[in-house]
């Protein structure tokens, strides 16, 4: 069977000294890998067709058994050109490609995680330059998929006052219910929960991104998110691009 999508590259590796493996998250099909046949031959038609953080329609075949499909033919849309030009918002498209990539998983239609990927990219092409940036978009993919950590009150009780971030509780928890259970909390100051819920409650970036942070607050915002995320998401291996700071 011949399928076409609109898709998107997660990782590229070689197959041959002449094919390359891709797996790419798509509209329809969810996250599927195909084997681009002569695709680093100089008049390869696939040449060009197809980049990282860059929106392509793929045409390929489908194999009855096995997960690794042969592609057919793909058409560069939408290049996204401005992270060849902007190094730290090509890092901030590299974290995020990287946490679809760890994240979903093969042949799962999921048509609004792709919406969720490319509306992602398309935001850091103009602001994922900032540090903020990439908070807020891991924030967004915690809520998207459902695990959107709790800040504004106790996740236990209900309490809104003496507040600590507690990853396994899925946010914040009280003084009283910290001790009485017994829970590990990170160091969560007032003002970092405070940026944290700004972002959280942000469609878009614009306001995070003018968030002037010191590198401590920088520092204390890398280690709840990453922590979160990290024991939210079955220990991936992802971590913010610290070069951003």
């Amino acid at each position: 069977m011949i399928l076409k999508t609109t898709a998107i590259p997660l990782a590229c590796y070689p197959y041959s000294s002449t094919s390359r493996i891709v797996h790419w998250l798509t509209r329809h099909q969810g996250k599927v890998s195909t084997l681009l046949k002569g695709a680093l031959r100089p008049h390869s038609p696939f040449r060009g067709e197809y980049a990282l953080f860059s929106t392509s329609e793929l045409l390929y075949f489908t194999q009855r058994t096995g997960t690794l499909h042969t592609g057919k033919e793909c058409a560069l849309l939408h290049p996204r050109p401005a992270f060849r030009r902007n190094w730290r918002a090509m890092q901030s498209a590299s974290c995020i490609t990287a946490l679809f990539n760890k994240t979903t998983p093969e042949e799962a239609p999921c048509p609004e995680l792709f919406e969720l990927f490319e509306e992602l990219l398309d935001l850091a092409e103009e602001y994922g330059h900032s540090f903020s940036f990439l908070g807020w978009a891991e924030l967004r993919f915690c809520a998207h998929h459902g695990h959107a950590p709790q800040l504004a009150n106790c996740t236990l009780c209900g309490a809104a006052e003496s507040l600590a971030f507690s990853v396994a509780s899925g946010g914040t928890v009280c003084t009283s219910c910290s001790k009485e259970k017994k829970l590990a909390t990170l160091s969560s100051p007032p003002d970092i929960l405070a940026i944290l819920r700004s972002w959280q409650q942000a469609d878009q970036p614009t306001g995070a991104v003018k968030t002037q942070l010191t590198a401590q607050q920088k520092n204390q915002i890398v280690d709840l998110v990453g922590r979160f995320m990290r024991y939210h998401f079955n220990s991936v291996e992802y971590y913010p691009t610290l070069n951003l700071m």
